[in-house]
C-alpha cells in the first residue's frame, strides 16, 4: 500500500502546474519505477539467500537455538500491529492521522468536511498496474540474476559499476566525517561553548533581521543619572578584571561584586524583591564557586597569549550586540495593552494600600512572592549550612590536632 501511495504521488506530480512538473515529473516517475524494480529484486535476493537453502550449522561457531519467549514477544506484537493496521488502517486515521495533518496544515482544522479514509482497494488504477509491473519485472530479474550479474561483474568496467561508486562514496564520506569530527571535537569545553554561542548569535540575530523584528525606539527610555553611570562603570571594571584575572579567587570575588552592583540597580528601580533575590542568589553562587574551584586542579601550564582579534573577541562582541538588540527591541514591543494602569486604578480600591509596589508584592501576586520567599529561605539555609559545616570541620580538625 505504501508503494502504491508513493507511485500515486509521482503520478500526481506530473499534473502539477509548477516548475514544468508535467515535463520533469515524468522523468521522476520513470526513475522511481526503475528504482522500485531493483529494490524489489535485491529484497528478494536478501530474503531468499538468508532464509532458504541448506542449513550449514558446521560453519557456525556455536550451535544456534530458538530465541526465548521474552525476546519473541516484542517483535510478535509489532508484527501483529503491522498486520492489523495494514488490514484495518482507518483505526488510526481519526485519532492519530487527522490531528497530525491538521497540526501541519492549520487551514484544515477549520474544515468540518476534512476526514482521512485509507482503503486497501481503490480499483484498477495506474499505480496498481505499475505495482504489478514492479512485481513481475522484479521477479524476472531475481530468477535470472545468475545470468546478468556475472556480466556486470566481469564486462562492465569497475569505474562504471554502481556498487563500486557506492563503496568509494562511502569511503570518502567516512574519511571526510572522521576529519571533520577530529577538527570539530577538540575535547575542550570552551570550544563547544564557542559553537553554542555562535549558533545563538546566528539564530537570534538572524531571526531579528529576517523577520524585521528590530524595534529600536529610545524616546521612552528612562533618563540616565550620574549614579547609573557610576554603577555601569563599576560593572565594566569588574568585567575587565574577570577577563584578565589569572587567579580564580580574584575572578570569583569580582563576579560577586558585579552581582551586588546589579542589585543596586534594582534598588534604584524600586524593585526591592528583585534586589533581595539578587543579593541572596549572588551570595550562594559565590560560596558555591569557591567550593567548586577549591577542589578543581590548578591551571594548566599551557598559557595562551591574549590576542585582541580572535574568535573569542568576535563572539563576545556578537553576544553583547545580540542581547542588547533583543533587550531594546523587547522593551518597546507590546502586543497587548499594559496592565500598569489597572494597578494604579485598583491598588487603593481593591487592596486598601497606597504603596503600589508593596500591594502588588503581597496582594495581587501574593503566591509569587510566597514562593520567592521560599526560594530565598532555602538559599539562606544553604548558605548557613555550608558555612556552619565548614566551621565545624575546621574546629574538629583543630581539636584532633
Amino acid at each position: 500500500m505504501s508503494k502504491e501511495m508513493f507511485l500515486e504521488s509521482l503520478l500526481n506530480l506530473t499534473k502539477l502546474n509548477l516548475w514544468n512538473a508535467d515535463t520533469w515529473g515524468i522523468l521522476l516517475l520513470i526513475v522511481g519505477f526503475i528504482a522500485s524494480v531493483f529494490t524489489f529484486t535485491y529484497s528478494m535476493i536478501i530474503f531468499f539467500k538468508t532464509f532458504t537453502g541448506k542449513q550449514k550449522a558446521y560453519l557456525l561457531p556455536k550451535k544456534p537455538h530458538e530465541a526465548p519467549f521474552g525476546l519473541l514477544l516484542s517483535p510478535a506484537i509489532l508484527a501483529f500491529l503491522v498486520l492489523f493496521i495494514g488490514i484495518f488502517p482507518n483505526v488510526i486515521a481519526a485519532p492519530i492521522l487527522e490531528p497530525a495533518v491538521k497540526s501541519i496544515v492549520p487551514s484544515l482544522a477549520t474544515n468540518a468536511d476534512f476526514h482521512i479514509h485509507i482503503g486497501l482497494w481503490h480499483g484498477i488504477t495506474p499505480a496498481l498496474l505499475m505495482t504489478v509491473g514492479i512485481v513481475i519485472l522484479g521477479t524476472i530479474l531475481y530468477k535470472t540474476h545468475r545470468f546478468w550479474k556475472p556480466f556486470i561483474t566481469t564486462r562492465v568496467p569497475k569505474k562504471l559499476r554502481i556498487g563500486k561508486s557506492y563503496d568509494k562514496g562511502m569511503s570518502y564520506l567516512e574519511q571526510g566525517s572522521y576529519r571533520f569530527t577530529m577538527t570539530v571535537m577538540t575535547g575542550w569545553l570552551r570550544t563547544y561553548l564557542n559553537y553554542m554561542l555562535f549558533a545563538f548569535i546566528v539564530l537570534v540575530l538572524g531571526s531579528l533581521i529576517l523577520t524585521d523584528s528590530l524595534n529600536l525606539k529610545f524616546e521612552n527610555l528612562t533618563s540616565v543619572t550620574l549614579v547609573d553611570f557610576v554603577l555601569a562603570a563599576v560593572i565594566l571594571v569588574t568585567l575587565i578584571g574577570i577577563v584578565f584575572s589569572k587567579s580564580r579567587i580574584t575572578s570569583i570575588i569580582l563576579l560577586g561584586a558585579m552581582g551586588y552592583t546589579i542589585s543596586i540597580f534594582f534598588v534604584i528601580a524600586r524593585a526591592p524583591d528583585l534586589a533581595l533575590t539578587q543579593l541572596i542568589i549572588e551570595t550562594i553562587s559565590v560560596v558555591l564557586y569557591l567550593l567548586v574551584f577549591y577542589h578543581l586542579p590548578q591551571f594548566s601550564n599551557i598559557e595562551e597569549k591574549p590576542r585582541f582579534f580572535s574568535v573569542k573577541t568576535f563572539l563576545s562582541i556578537g553576544i553583547g550586540i545580540t542581547i542588547t538588540l533583543v533587550a531594546l527591541s523587547a522593551y518597546d514591543t507590546t502586543f497587548y495593552d499594559s496592565i500598569s494602569q489597572y494597578y494604579i486604578d485598583n491598588t487603593y480600591k481593591e487592596a486598601a494600600g497606597k504603596n503600589i509596589v508593596n500591594v502588588i508584592l503581597v496582594d495581587f501576586r501574593g503566591f509569587d512572592t510566597l514562593f520567592e520567599t521560599t526560594v530565598l529561605a532555602i538559599a539562606s539555609i544553604g548558605i548557613f549550612t555550608m558555612i556552619k559545616l565548614r566551621l565545624t570541620k575546621r574546629r574538629d580538625k583543630n581539636e584532633n590536632q
